[in-house]
C-alpha cells in the first residue's frame, strides 16, 4: 500500500529525506533545512542530534527567542537512509540544497508544498512541513500510553499546558465530555 513515505522517496529522495528526518526528530523544518553534511556526520557518529531550536520571533527582528538545545537519538532506519543520503556530499554541503541557484538550501515554503502535495494525493488537506512535527509528537504520546511529561519534554517545550494545546488536548477533552452528552438524548 502507497503512503507518504512512498510517495515522497519516488518522486524526490531529498523531500523523503527530510520527511524522515522531521516525523522521528521532531525538529521543526526551519532547523531541518538549515542542516549541513557534518551535522549528520557528527549525529550519525554520537548516535544523536543535537539541534538549538527556536521560534522565530513575531517581528521584523531576526533574532530567534527560546534558543535551546533538544537532543534526540538517531534511530538505526533513519542513520541507514542518513548515510544513503551523505555518500559523496562534502562536510560544508546544506544537506537539502534548494533546486533555485539563488537559494543555497530548501526553504520551508518548499518543504511544505511538498508534502502538502503528497497529503492531497492521500486525501489530506491540512497538511504542512509543521506536521512532521506534530506527527512526531502525536505519536510520542499515543505510544507512551497518553505520558503528556513524555512528549514535553521531548518537543522542548516549556510547559505541560503549551503542550496540550500543541496537540490540541484541550479540544479533544471537550469533544469527549460533549459526545458523553448524548447519553441524555433517547
Amino acid at each position: 500500500m502507497l503512503d507518504i513515505q512512498d510517495y515522497l522517496r519516488c518522486k524526490s529522495y531529498r523531500n523523503y529525506v527530510i520527511f524522515m528526518l522531521g516525523i522521528t526528530t521532531g525538529y521543526r523544518a526551519g532547523d531541518l533545512v538549515k542542516l549541513k553534511v557534518r551535522d549528520v556526520k557528527e549525529a550519525l557518529r554520537r548516535q544523536e542530534f543535537t539541534i538549538m531550536e527556536g521560534k522565530k520571533a513575531n517581528s521584523k527582528n531576526i533574532r530567534e527567542k527560546n534558543r535551546k538545545p533538544r537532543t534526540v537519538e538517531v534511530r538505526p532506519k533513519i542513520a541507514q537512509i542518513l548515510k544513503k543520503y551523505i555518500k559523496g556530499k562534502h562536510d560544508y554541503e546544506y544537506m537539502f540544497i534548494s533546486r533555485k541557484k539563488k537559494y543555497p538550501h530548501i526553504g520551508v515554503e518548499a518543504v511544505s508544498k511538498a508534502i502538502k502535495e503528497a497529503g492531497e494525493y492521500f486525501g489530506l488537506y491540512d497538511i504542512t512541513a509543521h506536521s512532521m512535527r506534530k506527527t512526531y509528537a502525536y505519536k510520542i504520546y499515543i505510544d507512551s500510553g497518553k505520558d503528556i511529561v513524555a512528549v514535553k519534554e521531548l518537543l522542548g517545550h516549556s510547559s505541560i499546558e503549551e503542550t496540550k494545546e500543541y496537540l490540541g488536548l484541550d479540544k479533544e477533552l471537550y469533544h469527549h465530555y460533549s459526545e458523553s452528552l448524548d447519553d441524555f438524548v433517547r
